[in-house]
């Protein structure tokens, strides 16, 4: 079996693979317009998304048993590619700003430090890229496509479930020795930003500040433009 080596050419192809996919999508959309062959192609993709779910879900539990250690699709990539799939059925603004958020700001992280052990040979570094080109597809294209703009209401949601998630699978992971969310004791089995972040609980306060200020600087650029565009008008 091929192991994944955090930076190393296999990483690297797969980030590429997986940013060409996500053009793609957007690209696809963006060239249907409003029609209802576009219609009919986002709710394909989120068919797609909640097979893949669905799917990696009970091949989990046949081949590898329930464990509620890490059984239960508490992850947030399981929570976001469920966002994702719902934001591709539905264009609502809600959907629209969690796939966006969360998706760039928190997904992106997964993306450059995966905690994968397995290459191309296993299922699971698979399920681990698809979910994730799918969740910030989402993002991108929900901006690309469907001109998703990100106000402060939306950033405020995201910001407030996102609390609402750590809160909770903190208290879980505390109570019950788990690391859903990599919230709990446990540290992930490749190295990534949780390395510099101090000890466990300390540890877990940083990563809600730390997405809270990622997600701050995703809605950032949307603020400014949104404030220059009447002094524009203006002169």
């Amino acid at each position: 079996m091929t192991r994944f080596t955090p930076f190393g050419a296999l990483h690297l192809t797969s980030v590429v693979a997986l940013a060409g996919v996500v053009a793609a999508l957007c690209a696809i959309g963006a060239h249907l317009r409003e029609t209802r062959a576009r219609r009919r192609y986002e709710r394909l993709i989120a068919l797609l998304v909640a097979s893949l779910w669905v799917a990696y879900q009970g091949y989990d539990h046949i081949v590898h048993g329930f464990d509620v250690r890490w059984s239960l699709p508490l992850q947030l990539c399981d929570c976001s590619a469920v966002i994702a799939a719902l934001a591709f059925a539905w264009p609502r603004r809600p959907l629209h700003a969690l796939a966006w958020f969360w998706g760039l700001a928190l997904a992106s992280q997964a993306v450059l430090t995966p905690d994968l052990q397995g290459g191309p040979s296993t299922l699971a570094f698979w399920a681990f890229w698809l979910y994730h080109t799918f969740v910030i597809g989402a993002g991108v294209y929900a901006v690309v496509v469907r001109r998703f703009r990100p106000a402060w209401p939306d950033l405020r949601l995201a910001i407030g479930l996102g609390l609402a998630y750590a809160v909770t699978m903190f208290i879980v992971d505390a109570a019950f020795g788990l690391n859903y969310g990599y919230l709990g004791r446990d540290m992930p089995g490749q190295p990534s930003l949780l390395d510099v972040l101090g000890a466990w609980p300390w540890r877990a306060l940083w990563m809600v500040l730390l997405a809270s200020l990622a997600m701050t600087l995703l809605w950032l650029p949307w603020a400014v433009a949104r404030r220059v565009a009447p002094r524009r008008a203006d002169t």
